[in-house]
């Protein structure tokens, strides 16, 4: 679809025509996007994606940062290791890149003690990045936004002090919710200039299904979006009879592409949009999906293997709906081994995690123990730090450490160690907090 007339595109450049008009040239330390609809948010991930990159519309320069923010103690330390990393991939790909500090700051960082307060270092090696910018007049705009915060008013007076010592030239960009507000603190802060960037509800539903109705209307493709778009409606009227007419037509649709794969998917989205009517053609649906990747799987095509999960998951979901622990239980572990069995382990792990949920909630502790002593802890835990980090393992790792009956100390305090390196030194607290939810 050309960007002229993709809905996505259009919304995108009106947050930066807005920046254009409201932000460029102004040396504001803080720049707030203040969205009055969470679902909006994919507009601002996709503005700092474009304007983070050669393709840029705006005159200024615009790093994006995802560092985790743990702690105020740690944090400028942590957000100049990241940035040199991620200029250092940069580098690989680009070694032409202009700034010739680079390594200085490199080596500055390394030695480092990232038990100290390291502001000053974070605020001179951006002062010496900003000075590398081919076009001196253009501001270095810094987008913090942490995939993880644990304390927001902490992070909010990180962010007020940080500020305070930025050059005249650096600012940072901030992604902030009408209905959360959680950095009214900072742009209430008489100390240095900032500004509210206020993005009005861009009706993302609308944009979706303008997508998804587009293209030629005797396409199957299009035919199963639009199914999928009136299921929706009927499930969100509480038609139950609406969504068996459209669910029917989608399983038409899905068996004429003679594509398996959207054959299976039709029986999994028809049989999730009956969820909230507790249906009994739920289960028959979810298994009749399984039959047709087994049938894939069979012939060595492992490209349903993704929808195969899910169908195991749904059914696992569905039976804890239904009150039924011990049956959730086991199709959690059976989509577990089916992920490990072909080296998926993000999709394992996510399982795994769902197993252990309820295990503790129904005094299924022996079974899960059974099970992890098997050998999938061990398999998991060889994985590297980067992937091991990326995911929820630090669940699956502290319900281990709690309940393995066969390990030694000082396995334990490897483990732990290991843990408290890749996500804090609160992981477990932090683990157990987020093991309360439902699968």
């Amino acid at each position: 679809m050309n960007n002229e007339h993709n809905p996505i595109a259009i919304r995108i450049n009106r947050i930066q025509e807005s920046w254009k008009d409201q932000i460029q040239n102004n040396n504001y330390k803080v720049v707030r996007f203040l969205l009055d609809d969470e679902d909006d948010l994919p507009l601002i991930n996709g503005f700092y994606k474009l304007e983070s990159s050669i393709h840029r519309s705006i005159d200024e320069v615009l790093v994006v940062m995802l560092t985790d923010f743990e702690n105020s103690k740690e944090y400028s330390y942590r957000l100049a290791k990241d940035w040199i990393l991620e200029y250092e991939k940069s580098l690989s790909k680009y070694p032409d890149l202009p700034w010739t500090e680079f390594t200085t700051y490199k080596d500055k960082i390394l030695l480092a003690n990232p038990n100290l307060l390291q502001g000053h270092l974070l605020i001179e090696m951006l002062a010496s990045y900003k000075k590398s910018i081919p076009f001196p007049t253009e501001n270095l705009r810094i987008g913090i936004v942490p995939r993880k915060i644990y304390s927001y008013p902490d992070f909010a007076k990180w962010i007020e002090k940080f500020a305070l010592q930025l050059p005249q030239d650096i600012g940072i960009v901030l992604t902030d919710y009408t209905q959360n507000l959680y950095y009214s603190s900072v742009m209430n802060n008489t100390n240095f200039s900032s500004y509210s960037l206020h993005i009005e509800s861009q009706n993302m539903k609308g944009a979706y299904q303008e997508i998804i109705r587009s293209g030629n209307p005797s396409d199957p493709q299009v035919k199963f979006n639009n199914c999928m778009l009136e299921m929706g409606k009927k499930a969100s009227a509480q038609n139950k009879n609406g969504v068996h007419h459209w669910g029917k037509k989608l399983l038409e649709v899905g068996q004429s592409t003679g594509d398996k794969g959207i054959w299976a998917s039709a029986h999994l989205i028809y049989a999730g949009f009956l969820f909230g009517f507790k249906d009994l053609s739920i289960q028959p649906l979810l298994d009749k999906g399984i039959k047709i990747c087994y049938s894939q799987l069979k012939n060595n095509d492992t490209s349903s293997l993704g929808i195969l999960l899910q169908l195991y998951n749904y059914k696992a979901s569905y039976y804890s709906i239904e009150g039924n622990s011990s049956k959730a239980w086991e199709w959690f572990i059976k989509s577990t081994q089916e992920a490990m069995k072909f080296q998926h382990y993000m999709e394992a792990i996510s399982s795994c995690k769902n197993a252990i949920i309820i295990a503790e909630k129904n005094f299924m502790k022996s079974d899960m123990n059974q099970y992890l002593e098997n050998g999938i802890f061990k398999e998991l835990y060889k994985q590297d730090d980067e992937f091991i980090k990326a995911t929820e393992f630090n669940y699956i790792a502290n319900y281990y450490l709690s309940n393995s009956p066969t390990l030694t100390q000082e396995e334990y305090q490897t483990i732990d160690q290991r843990l408290i390196r890749l996500y804090g030194k609160k992981w477990r607290h932090q683990a157990y907090s987020n093991l309360q939810t439902t699968p």
